[in-house]
C-alpha cells in the first residue's frame, strides 16, 4: 500500500509549531556542520521536507538529533515519512549511530522476507538501537509531532531507551 486512504491522510509537520512546542528540548552544537540552529538546516519544497533537531545531550546515548523527512503527494498529503532518533556526533554511518526510527515506506511485496513484515504495513518502527534492520509494528507514530513526543520521554528522564 504505497497512498494513504482518505482516513490516513497525514498533514505535513508544522515545523514553527513543534519547535516551539520542543524548545527546551533543541541546542545547538558548533561541530555540527552547517546547523547553527534548526532553521538553518530546514530544506522544503512543495513535495519534500527535510530537517535535522540537534538535541541536548543524553546522558547514555550521548549528542542526538531527530531527522525527519517527509514526501508530499499532490495535494499536499504526507505519502512518505521518515522519522529517525539518531546519535548526530560522532558521525558514523546508519546503522552505528540509529537509535530508533518509524517510516511508512512500504514493504508489502511478495518477495519481502517474513522478518521485515509487519501487521501495521506500511507504518513500522525500527526499535533496536545500532540495527535498523529490526521492525515492529507501528500504530501511533505517524507525524513529527508524536515521534517528537516518544524522544521527548527520554531526553527529559535521561533514561536509556531500550526496546
Amino acid at each position: 500500500m504505497t497512498n494513504n486512504t482518505k482516513a490516513e491522510l497525514l498533514l505535513p509537520a508544522d515545523i514553527l509549531e513543534i519547535s516551539k512546542k520542543y524548545s527546551h528540548l533543541l541546542t545547538n552544537y558548533p561541530n555540527l556542520r552547517e546547523r547553527d540552529s534548526i532553521f538553518a538546516s530546514i530544506k522544503r519544497t512543495s513535495n519534500k521536507l527535510s530537517v535535522l533537531f540537534p538535541l541536548k545531550e543524553h546522558p547514555i546515548h550521548g549528542i542526538t538529533g531527530l531527522h525527519a523527512t517527509e514526501k508530499y503527494d499532490e495535494n499536499g498529503y504526507v505519502k512518505e515519512y521518515h522519522y529517525s532518533w539518531k546519535r548526530i556526533i560522532p558521525k558514523q554511518g546508519v546503522i552505528y549511530n540509529h537509535i530508533s526510527a518509524w517510516e511508512n515506506e512500504p514493504h508489502d511485496d511478495s518477495n519481502t522476507p517474513e522478518k521485515y513484515k509487519v501487521n501495521s504495513e506500511p507504518h513500522h518502527h525500527h526499535h533496536v538501537p545500532g540495527d535498523r534492520h529490526q521492525r515492529k509494528d507501528n500504530f501511533d507514530i505517524h507525524t513529527l509531532d508524536t515521534a517528537f513526543a516518544f524522544v521527548a520521554n527520554y531526553i527529559e528522564s535521561g533514561e536509556e531507551y531500550k526496546p
